[in-house]
């Protein structure tokens, strides 16, 4: 099962390292602009604090910010260090340390899976997509891929690394956004926040 899921994982690399070749870096800067904004998740916090200042989207920014803090709960202190899965680039001698190398050689610490950034992203996004609406709430599905494609392409996550952010991110929302609707079934809390 391991040298599956590494075969995967080295094919999915290699298919972002060919990606980047054929574009000759043209992409680069803009997927690090990107992948740097996910940093601490700051990106999608801030959105989410915004949000609380306007009634219409007061709601929205609730559920962005708990699934926010459910998704660093399950990832950063728990997953991270039960897992404790190192970076692609952590041997030197693999074929992800030389894709990392070609990429530009992003630094990140702690450990690899499941993908921070990816995990912030898909529960700000999930949230969004959960809570507005559906005609133009798809669009917010694009914010985790995007975010995840960005981890394997500088090689500082596996692709599996990006499943599990998917997925913690995505059971963080749905989470989130069924506490705020059980607490808004309370008065006193539907006045506050709608």
């Amino acid at each position: 099962m391991t040298e599956f899921i590494r075969a995967i994982d080295l094919s999915v690399a290699r298919a972002a390292g060919g990606m980047r070749e054929a574009c000759g870096g043209f992409l680069t800067t803009f997927f690090k602009a990107i992948t740097l904004s996910g940093n601490f998740g700051l990106i999608f916090i801030v959105a989410g604090v915004v949000m609380l200042f306007f009634r219409r989207t007061r709601k929205i920014g609730v559920c962005s910010l708990l699934a926010l803090l459910f998704g660093m709960l399950f990832t950063n202190v728990i997953l991270k260090s039960v897992v404790a899965r190192p970076r692609p680039f952590a041997d030197t001698t693999s074929e992800f340390y030389s894709l990392w190398k070609a990429a530009g050689s992003l630094k990140e610490g702690s450990y690899s899976f499941p993908s921070g950034h990816t995990t912030a992203a898909t529960a700000f996004g999930v949230s969004l997509f959960i809570v507005m609406n559906k005609r133009c709430s798809w669009a917010f599905l694009l914010i985790p891929i995007l975010m995840g494609f960005t981890r394997i392409y500088f090689v500082v996550h596996y692709a599996t690394d990006i499943f599990g952010g998917l997925l913690v991110g995505g059971v963080a929302a749905v989470i989130a956004c069924y506490i705020v609707k059980i607490l808004l079934k309370n008065d006193k809390i539907a006045k506050l926040l709608l």
